[in-house]
């Protein structure tokens, strides 16, 4: 059989996947088997993936799925290891390792594989199998970790440098537009954040302003989104200036006054609502310099995460807006998918010794 093959396609459904102690026993056999070492780092890495893919699939296999999506373009960020959902490293000597994973962050709710069964498998559900390899070319020890338990226990990974971008494919899009649009509720903000009154906005208050509380995002809908549907933004401006366009109206549709002078910028748009304004009539959204892909301060109250999204679909050719979504940014990764024009990594230390301590076991979130 060709693992190798075989490995590359997703699983059916994500719940075939290898449970903890079901990969523990799997690789025990491989603690002391020596492998080839050429001082080549992606050959070496490659290496010691087919073996932990065949070492894996030989006695039980997730049966494939025959219907999916492969979201990310080119399949940048995606693991090889499909079939067990597994990226797989190479750990030799130092005194520190550098864990670098590629084209995505590992610890965020992103899409990366939809299984076109209302299942989907995102960026935080990849499993790291870290094998660490002696003087003599032998594996000592197997780590397997998520990446939520490589951040609790050794920090978040650090954030590249990079445009950020969204991905909402067509066939979402379609589905978003035939239902009227997408609306999220704030899961995750503090209730003594929200405005439950739905208060008007006093004409005193600018845009621009730092909030008190902020409006829920289903009265925001409520408020605004039947009035966008069927306005034409004009397609002959940038996509920056569509996007000023449109902020304008929001703004003024949620009661803010002189909207004309406060378009000068900043994030979040509307920030007295921490409300961001997009334009899409392309599969990409640019994000800019701030995404929830990685979650940062905003200011006493707000990240990256509870920051709100409102995302207008417009019609490429004629410019009308034809659906909305409204979503805190914590949800967008988990129904859509973050991408980058240019490939990065985002990296994270992790002390040698870390390694060490579990010489001759095979270990899960130790």
């Amino acid at each position: 059989m060709n693992y190798t093959k075989e490995g590359k396609k997703p699983p059916k459904s994500k719940r075939l996947l290898s449970t903890p102690k079901d990969m523990i026993k799997r690789l025990q056999p491989l603690l002391g088997q020596k492998i080839v070492m050429t001082g080549k780092p992606r050959t070496d890495g490659a290496n010691f993936r087919k073996l932990i893919t065949k070492q894996m699939l030989a006695k039980y296999m997730p049966k494939a799925a025959s219907d999916y999506d492969i979201i990310p373009p080119k399949k940048k960020g995606v693991p090889t290891f499909l079939r067990e959902y597994i990226d797989t490293y190479i750990v030799t000597t130092g005194d520190i390792y550098n864990l670098q994973v590629w084209n995505r962050n590992p610890n965020s709710a992103s899409v990366q594989v939809d299984l076109k069964n209302g299942e989907t498998l995102l960026a935080s559900d990849i499993r790291f199998v870290l094998g660490k390899i002696n003087a003599n070319n032998c594996i000592e020890s197997i780590v397997i970790m998520t990446p939520d338990y490589i951040e609790k226990k050794f920090g978040k990974f650090g954030k590249p440098t990079i445009k950020q971008q969204l991905i909402i494919p067509d066939k979402k899009r379609k589905e978003i537009i035939e239902k009227g649009g997408l609306v999220i509720k704030d899961v995750s903000l503090s209730e003594d954040m929200v405005d439950k009154t739905c208060a008007a906005i006093s004409k005193k208050i600018s845009m621009k302003d730092e909030p008190n509380k902020v409006l829920p995002i289903e009265y925001i809908d409520q408020q605004i989104t039947d009035k966008l549907l069927g306005i034409k933004l004009d397609v002959t401006l940038s996509t920056k200036q569509r996007g000023q366009e449109l902020e304008r109206v929001v703004a003024y549709q949620l009661g803010y006054k002189k909207t004309q002078k406060m378009l000068e910028g900043g994030y979040p748009d509307i920030r007295n609502q921490m409300l961001e304004v997009k334009v899409q009539d392309s599969p990409t959204i640019d994000l800019g310099k701030y995404s929830p892909q990685f979650e940062e301060q905003i200011n006493a109250d707000f990240t990256t995460r509870t920051v709100r999204y409102l995302i207008a679909l417009t019609d490429s050719i004629s410019g009308s807006i034809e659906g909305v979504i409204l979503c805190p940014g914590g949800e967008l990764g988990k129904n859509f998918t973050y991408v980058t024009e240019k490939s990065f990594k985002c990296q994270r230390s992790i002390p040698m010794s870390f390694f060490e301590r579990y010489k001759g076991q095979v270990v899960y979130n130790p």
